[in-house]
């Protein structure tokens, strides 16, 4: 039986809607695009668990990690490794008054000071918003680490500006030495932390986790400032 005009263009629209819904089904599969998606949305996500997004550096996680290859490799060689906390006194005000986008400059080049101090070889790593850590491994004594110190010291100190305020930070450093302190990477992290709270707590710029050492270091390191300056 012969089928209408009407019949015919109707069930040839029907058809043509099929096809279009059908190309959009298989586009939406594609690796190019739907795969493709899905890997982006990984990666930031596996970035933000080893690598700092502000300045780049490692995280704690990953930080530890490479802490405890460093230790792995003092217990064979019978080297010394130090571990630096550097804390930044009063970053979390400045952050406040200067709103997140300053503070995320202020960290990035503090973050390059505090790296420039130290040799290509050796280690930094943020641990919190306003604290550094760094592994000084192949130590023959602690007074390379005390010349260490009293330039992280110097070089954090210098003035920053930002929008027409210029910026006087200091900074808290706690030291633990392997094997005197700890013979693990969380214990050495966790006598430095200790070291910078007692440091914060007895007002001293540095604090020695071991004794003989503190006692030494004391004599040529200030006492730290608690001094910031926002000038407009």
């Amino acid at each position: 039986m012969a089928m209408s005009p009407f019949l015919l263009g109707l069930i040839g629209l029907c058809l043509l809607s099929l096809l279009i819904l059908g190309g959009l089904w298989l586009k939406g599969q594609h690796p190019k695009h739907g795969f493709r998606r899905g890997r982006s949305t990984e990666k930031p996500i596996e970035m933000s668990s080893t690598y700092d997004s502000v300045t780049g550096l490692p995280t704690r996680r990953l930080f530890g990690t490479l802490l405890e290859q460093s230790v792995g490799r003092a217990a064979k060689t019978g080297r010394s490794i130090a571990l630096l906390v550097v804390e930044l006194e009063h970053f979390r005000m400045v952050a406040e008054s200067q709103g997140q986008a300053n503070s995320n400059v202020l960290v990035r080049v503090q973050a390059a000071r505090v790296k420039g101090v130290l040799r290509s070889t050796e280690t930094i790593g943020r641990l919190a918003q306003d604290q550094f850590a760094m592994i000084l491994d192949n130590l023959t004594s602690p007074d390379e680490v005390t010349a260490i110190v009293a330039k992280l010291q110097a070089t954090v100190g210098l003035p920053l500006t930002l929008d027409g305020h210029e910026l006087f930070l200091t900074c808290r450093i706690g030291v633990a030495l392997y094997p005197e302190d700890a013979r693990e990477h969380e214990g050495l992290i966790t006598q430095a932390i200790q070291a910078v709270r007692t440091a914060k707590s007895e007002g001293q710029a540095v604090r020695f986790t071991s004794p003989t050492v503190s006692s030494a270091a004391s004599q040529s390191i200030p006492v730290a400032s608690s001094f910031v300056d926002l000038r407009p």
